[in-house]
């Protein structure tokens, strides 16, 4: 079988090597492009190995004994174990509460950092009845602290427990959680 050209078209034949030269050409102007290149380098790795920071409390935050009124009002515990009330609240003095301690073993001279969560609810053992505990604080500067030469160290907690007018008569109870983490 043989090609002809259409019609008004002159049959042309290209040289061999004229082919071969616009091939060629064509590999070597792509060649850039296509060419890899690889490069190897050294990348230092280090690992310290801390020992495991346990947490526990000594002491618990209580805010005491208190009348609540009609109006709605706060405990306010310091984390220095500062009691003092707001709007309805009464506290009855001979029993005063106190703040909570955490006390916490890890690496030695090691910082730390301390958060709380927003807030918890306390319910009454009897009743279900609830407040809500919040605003914690502590003793420690900027919610940082450093363990000691000897991996341990303590601070104090406290906070503020919201009191609904007319709260119900119980005694209420609930926990919360102390994150800490190194520095």
């Amino acid at each position: 079988m043989s090609i002809q050209p259409a019609a008004g078209f002159a049959a042309r034949s290209t040289p061999s090597w004229r082919a071969g030269f616009v091939g060629l050409g064509l590999s070597v102007l792509c060649a850039p492009a296509l060419a890899q290149f690889t490069a190897n380098g050294n990348v230092n790795s280090s690992a310290s190995v801390v020992r495991i920071l346990s947490v526990a409390s000594t002491s618990e935050l209580s805010f005491g004994t208190f009348a609540a009124g009609g109006t709605a009002g706060t405990v306010v515990m310091s984390a220095t174990g500062n009691r003092s009330a707001t709007g309805g609240v009464t506290l009855v003095s001979t029993a005063g509460g106190s703040q909570g301690t955490v006390t916490l073993s890890g690496t030695p001279a090691t910082s730390y950092t301390v958060s709380f969560p927003g807030s918890v609810t306390l319910t009454a053992t009897s009743g279900g009845a609830t407040m809500n505990l919040g605003s914690f604080t502590s003793t420690l500067t900027g919610a940082q602290g450093s363990l000691n030469s000897a991996g341990s160290g303590s601070f104090g907690v406290g906070g503020t427990l919201s009191v609904s007018a007319n709260q119900p008569i119980a005694t209420y109870a609930g926990s919360f959680t102390v994150t800490l983490s190194y520095n």
